[in-house]
């Protein structure tokens, strides 16, 4: 069946440039289509088949995918089973304004070029935020175009610098479960504990971690660990007052001179000369 353009002008309140709509499988006309607008969609019950850019990705409830004008999708039930989720959908303008905003540090082009709309999955406490946030925005008057483009615009927002700040173009390569174990010792920056805080989080044994770290990732969980350290001994270089033997104790690394030796490996130059050449 040729894709069908779904238009903004039909599908997005021009208005807002953001719209949502809950949509039931049961009750829903699926075929392929594309879009000239950005969406994002969460299943919200069920499971289903995604049929995107020639590939087949199965959905379980609470997956959150980024869908780009240049995705050609279908969905599809298992077995004639139910499913439901939740489309916000919003024009290229509001997505390149929050883009602009969010600045280079922000991947908006590898998420908007990867050969695969990005997703997450949301653990059960974020959806449970996400679904309240929802009932917020059902209760705004349908005459208060300004206020519900105001919080459509910021929960999107918030869903790109929460759950994509650090999509890379491996992340479809990467398992979900390390990728998202990554991005929780990175984000609580329990890091600084080391390789066991890691391996703490996560059932998978600690031989599997290490060969799918190493697999995926192309490093051991010591250089992913100390990596991180890395980062962050120079954010608080420039940053703070510490003095640099506290900076190397507070990012987990117990042996100064080792901290010192891999720090100047990577940035070519020392902690010392790094906060003085940059606070210039």
């Amino acid at each position: 069946m040729e894709a069908k353009l779904l238009t903004a002008r039909r599908f997005v309140d021009m208005e807002t440039g953001c719209s949502y709509r809950y949509i039931l499988s049961d009750t829903e006309y699926f075929r392929p289509h594309y879009h000239d607008y950005y969406e994002i969609f969460i299943l919200l019950d069920g499971a289903a088949k995604h049929l995107v850019n020639g590939t087949v990705i199965p959905l379980k409830k609470n997956d959150m995918v980024f869908i780009r004008p240049s995705d050609t999708h279908d969905y599809a039930s298992y077995d004639g089973k139910t499913f439901s989720m939740l489309n916000i959908t919003f024009t290229t303008e509001t997505a390149e304004q929050i883009f602009d905003y969010l600045g280079e540090g922000f991947p908006s082009k590898t998420l908007t070029d990867a050969l695969l709309p990005p997703f997450v999955h949301l653990n059960a406490g974020e959806l449970a935020v996400f679904n309240a946030r929802m009932a917020a925005v059902r209760a705004i008057s349908s005459d208060d175009a300004s206020l519900r483009k105001t919080v459509l615009r910021t929960l999107i927002f918030d869903i790109f610098t929460k759950y994509y700040s650090d999509f890379s173009s491996n992340s479809h390569t990467v398992p979900l479960w390390l990728e998202e174990l990554c991005s929780e010792i990175r984000k609580s920056g329990s890091f600084t504990d080391g390789s066991e805080k890691l391996f703490s989080l996560t059932d998978k044994s600690r031989e599997h971690v290490c060969r799918s770290m190493k697999k995926y990732m192309g490093v051991t969980v010591t250089e992913f660990i100390n990596d991180l350290r890395l980062t962050y001994i120079c954010n608080m270089l420039l940053n703070s007052n510490h003095s640099i033997t506290e900076i190397i104790y507070e990012s987990g690394f117990n042996n100064i001179s080792w901290a010192s030796e891999l720090f100047k490996a990577k940035y070519c130059i020392t902690m010392r000369e790094y906060r003085r050449t940059m606070k210039q």
